[in-house]
């Protein structure tokens, strides 16, 4: 009696890949159940599996009321917001760390026009200030 195996595709990083860079390089193939590749398994190049899995995705930024960004992919069902919680990914993130994060020296540093930079982003801080008091005082009525 003949052997009967079943296969299904699969696409993963080669090797233990680095999750701050990602993988150098993808392989896609067949595999049985345990897992094992079987036949010819195919290198690919991180820009094109990347490209051909971001090319549907969107990606929007909200922020809840107490200065939290919020970032949810959209286009994919909700297959690309649980990988990014699978793979222990930040979706939220408070304000004063964006803002933190964006004033570090060595990041500073690289800028052409700092003082410029940090100028607008002090005009807009202080314009979402005074959007902030008003709503505060909208509700306080």
């Amino acid at each position: 009696m003949p052997l009967t195996v079943t296969l299904t595709t699969f696409i993963r990083p080669e090797g233990d890949a680095d999750p701050t860079i990602g993988p150098e390089q993808y392989v896609a193939g067949f595999e049985d159940q345990d897992g094992e590749p079987w036949g010819l398994t195919i290198p690919l190049e991180p820009d094109d599996v990347d490209a051909a899995v971001l090319s549907g995705i969107k990606f929007s930024i909200s922020m809840e009321l107490n200065g939290t960004l919020l970032i949810e992919a959209e286009g994919r069902g909700d297959a690309a917001n649980e990988a990014l919680e699978e793979n222990s990914r930040p979706t939220r993130f408070p304000l004063d760390d964006v803002v933190r994060t964006a004033l570090d020296p060595d990041l500073m540093a690289m800028e052409d026009d700092a003082v410029g930079e940090l100028s607008t982003l002090r005009g807009r801080l202080a314009a979402t200030l005074q959007l902030v008091d008003q709503a505060l005082g909208e509700v306080e009525k």
